[in-house]
């Protein structure tokens, strides 16, 4: 198992005092993961530093889903929803535990929308060339209460198929898998500035955890902060960027309901009650269900944004025209995330929904590289393109080799899953803590279950009625480089997704 804990932190902001890299990544969300692994992975050294935590931005905050946009075929956007089934294909095969299929139901109790949903779904599918995960079909109407038994009334529909991912979980992995390829990363390091007169030579760094400070130098500084992406190109000195970087923050709100309260085994896919053309999905997650998303404009703050109550009353609108008697009070947790949309010349008061989700590069000033826009799924390719530009700028590198480096299993996972039957068998535990190492951590599932071994305590819960086990916390010290309580509840367990807190917030230990 490759140790990625507070001491290997302690290491690599040493290296990053000492050492000069030829690529500096700010920004530990998937993108900025994503950045570092594809450049280390070409031989380039490079050092990766967070203000908070990995993915504790947008990346932890999604809607969950490795999907190709459907949506977006409204919006005429056929390259982007190409690139995204594409991208969808190779992450199911790079971490087939991570990224797993998902059924997706559109109901439709009438002929004609069907046959507008398999329309769409058809071209859908055929821009998957060949990718597909599932190819989609008609549903009876008792089939469809066979998979949603809490679906109010009778109704046909189309199942289809997306993935379903734990981004926070994703992003961690890719980091992982960044420092084992030669990255040095360090969550809890704010870059305070850029330095350089004009050309931009590295940054100034703060270790959030100690308060020491110093400088990472580097060839080339990529700034790949998301939302905060027009902060960091702002502490640059000079101009000269080849283009003008202007984000319209959009928010986007999820609800998660208390066990049994909206009873459905597959995802489904529901028209919003106010009727303008969006849509909710309402997803299962562990023995949970959560539903979102909203999409409205943002300006507020980028650190902390929350949940209104307009937004709540949106998402419970369409969640109780399906499911009869959900309230607000079947809400046990929520969360609100921000995408970095790029706003353009002549979107005038557009609708954040109807913004591109296409990612763009800027450059400038010499020696910064901003890369912003782009969604979960796209991750890959978004680092890539970037890295293709950087690397041709230092004088170039070997090809990008991401498409064929796995993200924590190698294998497949149901074999994965069989082996570690055995072993948690023979420690007493249930099945389906097999599938639940596995499906967490991919080949360490044998450290996981090591680790029980040596403490039996560690195969239990956390807590009453909750999956999360107590070796899960402790891999997430050891593991996944978490220094603080809100790292461990918030995004490596998720238990604040389950509905509890840590009993002393986020206190640093």
């Amino acid at each position: 198992m490759l140790t990625f804990s507070a001491q290997t932190r302690t290491a690599n902001l040493t290296r990053m005092a000492e050492d000069r890299f030829d690529v500096l990544v700010i920004g530990g969300g998937i993108t900025g993961a994503g950045i570092a692994l594809d450049a280390a992975a070409r031989g380039l050294s490079v050092a990766l530093v967070e203000k908070d935590d990995f993915a504790a931005g947008t990346s932890g905050r999604s809607s969950r889903l490795v999907h190709g946009g459907l949506r977006y075929l409204e919006h005429g956007e056929f390259g982007l929803v190409r690139e995204s089934l594409r991208e969808r294909g190779i992450l199911f095969r790079l971490a087939p535990h991570l990224v797993r299929p998902v059924p997706m139901y559109m109901l439709a109790g009438d002929l004609r929308r069907r046959a507008a949903y398999r329309a769409g779904l058809t071209g859908y599918e055929m821009l998957a060339a060949g990718r597909n995960i599932g190819y989609h079909k008609s549903v009876s109407a008792g089939k469809v209460a066979e998979a949603i038994p809490g679906l109010g009334g009778s109704s046909r529909g189309v199942r289809y198929f997306e993935c379903q991912t734990d981004d926070a979980r994703l992003t961690i992995e890719v980091a992982r898998t960044a420092q084992a390829a030669g990255a040095v990363l360090a969550n809890h390091a704010r870059v305070t500035g850029l330095l350089g007169d004009g050309r931009v030579t590295g940054a100034a760094v703060t270790d959030e955890m100690t308060g020491h400070g110093f400088e990472v130098r580097a060839r080339a500084v990529v700034n790949a902060t998301g939302i905060w992406a027009e902060r960091v190109a702002d502490l640059a000195s000079g101009s000269g960027a080849e283009g003008c970087l202007r984000l319209r923050p959009s928010k986007g709100v999820h609800l998660v309901f208390a066990p049994g309260a909206v009873r459905t085994t597959a995802a489904v896919v529901a028209p919003s009650a106010a009727r303008d053309g969006r849509y909710i999905f309402i997803v299962p997650w562990e023995d949970r269900v959560y539903a979102g998303t909203t999409d409205t404009p943002y300006q507020g703050d980028l650190d902390d944004p929350e949940p209104g109550e307009a937004d709540r009353d949106y998402i419970l609108a369409a969640v109780a025209g399906l499911f009869p008697g959900v309230t607000g009070r079947d809400v046990v947790a929520s969360w609100a995330g921000l995408r970095p949309l790029l706003g353009r010349e002549g979107d005038g008061d557009a609708k954040s929904s109807d913004l591109s989700r296409k990612h763009a590069i800027v450059a400038g000033p010499f020696g910064l590289y901003t890369i912003t826009g782009g969604k979960l799924t796209t991750y890959r390719a978004m680092a890539e393109d970037l890295v293709d530009r950087v690397a041709a700028d230092l004088g170039g590198t070997g090809p990008c080799r991401t498409r064929e480096i796995p993200l924590g299993l190698h294998g497949s996972a149901a074999a994965a899953v069989r082996l570690a039957r055995d072993e948690v068998a023979r420690l007493g535990l249930p099945p389906r803590t097999a599938v639940r190492l596995v499906q967490r951590y991919g080949d360490d599932w044998r450290q996981a279950t090591h680790l029980i071994g040596e403490d039996l305590i560690l195969g239990e819960p956390v807590a009453g009625g909750l999956p999360v086990l107590g070796v899960e916390v402790a891999l997430a010290r050891s593991r996944e480089m978490a220094l603080t309580e809100e790292d461990i509840y918030v995004r490596r367990t998720r238990l604040t997704t389950l509905g509890l807190t840590p009993s002393a917030g986020s206190r640093r230990e």
